[in-house]
């Protein structure tokens, strides 16, 4: 029986809506609270996807499996419509939740690599540069969501990427100037200047019609 999946990540495990299917969904920084970036909430498209799916049965998909808060928060919200996840798979795991997913589900979970119980933590290169889709951390602010990379001005690198304080501003300053120099050459490669509202999500404390590099440069020399 081919047991339907549903994704939690778009970049490494694409949706083709015969057998794999995309759920989307983050979570807010500072909160357990778990949203969707698309005009459909969480509940609807998970509603959606009940109806669809034929079979009553899934399994998750994921990149990363650390906390597994964001999988069980999903797992309740399927089983509240009798649908039934039997299995997860991811690239990563921390031993903890391979335990314990193995211990509840069906057929537990499928992973690339297990993490010793000793890691502090685990993090995506992609989220320690500015403007890159999919990175760094959803923030709810008065104006809306935005997005924030993991260093500073715009993000907390301590608290999301357990850099010990000592370091949190060298931290900051070399991911602004690798982020510099990364679109340095995009705007090399594209014979023109980026600007922030070209950037694939919008960014915390940023103006749109500003340039990506300038407001890189300005932040650098504040910090």
């Amino acid at each position: 029986m081919n047991i339907p999946i549903v994704t939690l990540d778009s970049i490494y495990i694409k949706s083709d809506e015969k057998n794999i299917y995309f759920l989307d969904c983050t979570r807010v920084s500072g909160t357990n609270k778990i949203i969707s970036r698309k005009k459909e909430s969480l509940d609807l498209q998970i509603i959606r996807l009940s109806k669809k799916l034929n079979n009553k049965k899934i399994i998750l998909a994921d990149d990363v499996v650390f906390s597994g808060k964001v999988l069980g928060t999903i797992i309740k919200m399927f089983n509240k419509l009798n649908v039934e996840v039997t299995g997860i798979i991811c690239s990563i795991c921390t031993k903890e939740k391979y335990n314990y997913f193995n211990s509840i589900l069906k057929y537990g979970i499928k992973t690339n690599y297990v993490m010793s119980f000793d890691v502090i933590d685990q993090i995506c290169e992609r989220d320690f540069y500015f403007g890159i889709a999919g990175s760094g951390i959803m923030t709810n602010t008065k104006d809306g969501l935005y997005k924030s990379p993991y260093f500073k001005p715009y993000g907390d690198p301590c608290n999301r990427a357990s850099i010990p304080d000592e370091y949190e501003k060298n931290f900051s300053y070399g991911c602004l100037n690798r982020s510099i120099y990364l679109w340095d050459e995009i705007d090399k490669l594209k014979d023109a200047k980026t600007k922030i509202l070209e950037l694939p999500e919008k960014i915390i404390n940023t103006n749109e019609n500003d340039e990506v590099v300038k407001t890189l440069k300005k932040e650098i020399r504040r910090l």
